[in-house]
């Protein structure tokens, strides 16, 4: 059986009228070139290159140290979440003068939950998987549109689809220091990212409803951008950044002098097992700091083995530093079990996660998969009348 047979209407309707260059092979997956984590920490902090606002009390030290907290003394993350997404370049829709990339993409959330006893399972009942048709919606005419909306949502109860515009603007796709005009297919790449971060929006919403009263901390992976709105998603988590932006700079304030260090000058004298000072993220909704759990001296490069985690703060109000403390020596626990070799941000890994995401990579569909169930309708026959 075909699993993507429900997906043939829609790309019945989409090539009824408008001519289809087909990717070599029908599909060709679409790889970034660059580590996106990075890059959408450098959008989220466009607006915070120098940060000079501490909002932790009593604070006072720009180096804590945070011995790891075992799980028998306190058991404080016990869920973590995260996303993947695996996108494919169909080929290029062509109407008149106008023409349009189409992607595929398939999108996953997953979240693990571990016990007490430290059993690690899957969350089945939360986990989210969609399949996304993109295209520039402005490249198109209203009919095939339509007829190509319509014929999703004829399929839809079949398998979770949708149909994506790639020219809707985006916090993925709207950055000033990145600009709009991304080349088409990046575009609807990173479009495709943005709807698998919604994706795990929707998750950690039904987990955080579903387990609020327990006190469990989430540990979602990724930093808290605007798909976070902070009143509805308000404490009992925390992201966690294994790429982070190298852009920012940090004014420190002591005994009535300033002094300006670079992110690398900060974290160059952070040792294993300690945390830095937690700062204000914009107008402080958000406190983020830096966390080391490798040794810099077994690492390739000084940043490595760095993790930046973000805590969501609506109230704008100063964090004790117990709970930053206490957060940070259960995250220093975490790096126990790494996955070496199988991930090039190993180093700043934390081991649920990676099962997370594993989990979801392992219910796509794989490319031959993809490749064999996937064919534009009418291209043998198009030939043959040419």
């Amino acid at each position: 059986m075909n699993p993507f047979a429900p997906l043939h209407p829609a790309l019945e309707a989409l090539s009824d009228g408008p001519e289809i260059l087909p990717a070599t092979g029908q599909a060709q997956e679409y790889l970034q070139q660059f580590d996106v984590d990075e890059y959408y920490d450098r959008i989220r902090t466009e607006d915070d290159k120098r940060v000079s606002e501490v909002m932790e009390a009593p604070g006072g030290r720009l180096y804590v140290e945070v011995p790891p907290l075992s799980r028998a003394e306190e058991h404080i993350f016990q869920f973590f979440v995260d996303g993947s997404v695996k996108t494919f370049f169909l080929g290029t829709l062509v109407e008149h003068e106008r023409n349009t990339p189409v992607l595929l993409a398939q999108l996953g959330a997953a979240a693990v939950k571990r016990e007490n006893d430290g059993r690690v399972h899957v969350v089945t009942a939360h986990n989210r998987k969609r399949i996304v048709l993109l295209l520039n919606r402005s490249q198109v005419s209203d009919p095939v549109w339509a007829r190509t909306e319509a014929a999703i949502k004829g399929t839809a109860s079949l398998i979770p689809m949708g149909l994506v515009d790639t020219n809707e603007d985006d916090p993925h796709n709207t950055s000033r220091a990145f600009g709009p005009n991304k080349e088409p297919r990046s575009r609807a790449a990173h479009k495709a990212n943005w709807e698998m971060r919604l994706l795990e929006r929707e998750l950690l919403k039904d987990l955080l409803a579903e387990h609020d009263a327990t006190g469990a901390y989430i540990a979602v992976d990724g930093g808290l951008g605007k798909e976070f709105k902070l009143n509805e998603f308000n404490r009992g988590f925390v992201g966690v950044i294994k790429n982070f932006s190298k852009e920012q700079s940090f004014e420190l304030k002591s005994r009535g002098m300033t002094k300006v260090l670079s992110l690398f000058q900060l974290l160059a004298n952070l040792r294993v097992g300690h945390r830095t000072a937690a700062f204000a993220r914009g107008d402080g909704h958000v406190v983020f700091w830096y966390l080391r759990i490798r040794e810099q001296r077994h690492l390739e490069y000084p940043m490595m083995g760095v993790m930046k985690i973000e805590l969501p703060n609506p109230s704008r109000s100063m964090i004790d530093s117990a709970l930053i403390d206490r957060l940070s020596r259960a995250m220093v626990a975490e790096r126990s079990v790494t996955p070496h070799g199988k991930d090039n941000r190993w180093h700043a890994h934390l081991y649920p996660i990676y099962l997370a995401e594993q989990v979801i990579k392992n219910g796509f569909f794989s490319d031959e998969v993809l490749k064999a169930g996937i064919k534009w309708p009418g291209l043998e026959r198009r030939a043959v009348e040419r």
